[in-house]
């Protein structure tokens, strides 16, 4: 029986697996040469949580109903979000009730865990190692006999915190959480029961954003002959030399695919957004807002926000997310929003530059009504400069938010890699949608293809 095995690797980009590292990651060059590969397009914004579950459902971030980290409470209020935000059901759900046994590792959005016919076992934003964080509840006592269960899910528990870690540690951090999660999959691989198969590596997303200016000579920040300038490196030869040691364990007939949920890019600095806001007198923040912002920047608070007089306000860490305030706009709000796009547009770099800006309107996405699309993305100058929404900083040019800084950021797209029997082309293909992958895992597995499912399946003969 066809069995389909998934290898995430998050953040890796087509011009470090394609081209710059490729003679360096055999493994990873093999199944290239006897399959398919393709650029992927992740989604929009490319975010770690929106990309692997809209590759996972089929379905685009407005249907998924997740934008961000976050999103705003029917108080008023920002929270963290869940599994349980995600509004339609991913590959496993689907494999499910079809009979079929899956089992899924480190897919970031997977706390709290659902019951599946097979394993699941959370990765990115699980709180820690509970009732919640896997399934069935064997898994998560094997989970806590390893040396740092503490690491198992990521370098540091909560949003944003690898930031504050010395880069030695973060890397130290990074192979030891890799360790403790290959060592599951492979031992749920050979012991376990399952048709398909999908595991996420965050431990490249974790050195890439923060190792970026070590390698690249063209980074503002770059530091020359530095100790851990092949540190990344390093750490993608290792994941290819233990993909080559899973490869060696999966049954016959098993097709492969290595993706990733979007790719990397230097980050030149951030755009102080809402700072950018209030000089175009486009945000008003209350008194005892501005009573409370000090210098240096504090992290924006929807309470901050005088909402009888904002036009507009501004989240978002990487891309910028800007939504607009219909009750005072009124009939201007698409005159407003027209303005509006071509000055984020105009916006130049800290040395007067113009940007190579990309602006998307909410009529991009299938559900453009959820509460949480926003009503403008922009990628400043397509994800070099990134969104800082913080409140206090002087200016609207900024090199890290209040979390940290990053020495790189998410870009477009991703890389995608198929090889298996049922594979028969052999080429490198047009870029591909993030949202073809879920049709095709359903289709190599024989299963039907829900009619909410818009996009085809990929061709792989």
């Amino acid at each position: 029986m066809s069995k389909v095995f998934v290898f995430g690797i998050d953040g890796a980009a087509p011009r470090l697996v394609f081209d710059e590292w490729l003679d360096d990651l055999p493994t990873i060059k093999r199944l290239i040469n006897t399959g398919v590969s393709a650029k992927l397009n992740s989604t929009i914004p490319p975010s770690t949580i929106t990309a692997w579950n809209s590759m996972m459902s089929g379905r685009d971030t407005s249907e998924l109903g997740i934008f961000s980290f976050t999103y705003k409470d029917k108080n008023g209020q920002t929270q963290i979000v869940t599994s349980e935000n995600i509004l339609c059901e991913r590959v496993w759900d689907i494999l499910t009730h079809h009979g079929k046994k899956s089992i899924v590792l480190y897919n970031p959005l997977t706390y709290p865990v659902n019951k599946i016919n097979g394993i699941m076992v959370s990765g990115f934003l699980a709180l820690g190692i509970d009732r919640k964080s896997a399934y069935p509840a064997e898994i998560a006592e094997k989970i806590k006999q390893f040396p740092n269960p503490d690491m198992f899910f990521d370098v540091a528990v909560g949003l944003g915190r690898h930031k504050a870690l010395d880069t030695s540690e973060l890397i130290k951090r990074v192979y030891t959480m890799t360790n403790m999660q290959l060592t599951l999959l492979k031992d749920l691989i050979v012991k376990k029961e399952w048709d398909f198969f999908h595991s996420v590596m965050i431990g490249s997303d974790r050195l890439q954003h923060m190792l970026w200016h070590h390698f690249d000579e063209t980074h503002r920040k770059f530091i020359k002959d530095s100790p851990y300038k092949n540190a990344l490196k390093e750490y993608y030869k290792y994941l290819d030399a233990q993909l080559a040691e899973i490869l060696a364990l999966l049954p016959e007939g098993t097709t492969t695919i290595v993706v990733s949920d979007h790719g990397m890019v230097k980050q030149e600095g951030k755009i102080n957004i809402n700072n950018w806001l209030i000089e175009k007198g486009y945000l008003v923040l209350t008194e005892d807002a501005k009573n409370k912002i000090k210098a240096g920047g504090v992290r924006f608070r929807f309470e901050f926000v005088d909402m009888t007089q904002s036009k507009a306000y501004g989240l978002g860490a990487y891309n910028a997310r800007f939504f607009l305030n219909k009750d005072v706009l009124g009939e201007e709000y698409d005159l407003f929003k027209e303005i509006l796009v071509e000055e984020l547009k105009e916006i130049l770099d800290d040395k007067g530059n113009p940007l190579e800006t990309k602006v998307y309107t909410k009529d991009i996405y299938n559900n453009p009504t959820h509460p949480e699309c926003p009503d403008i993305t922009v990628y400043f100058d397509d994800l070099r400069w990134a969104s800082n929404p913080d409140l206090g900083q002087e200016g609207i040019y900024s090199w890290q938010t209040a979390v940290g800084a990053d020495s790189a950021g998410h870009s477009r797209q991703g890389i995608f890699i198929i090889a298996g029997e049922s594979v028969t082309r052999n080429e490198k293909i047009d870029d591909i949608d993030i949202r073809q992958i879920a049709p095709t895992v359903l289709q190599l597995l024989d299963v039907q293809i829900p009619n909410t499912i818009k996009v085809k399946p990929i061709i792989l003969k």
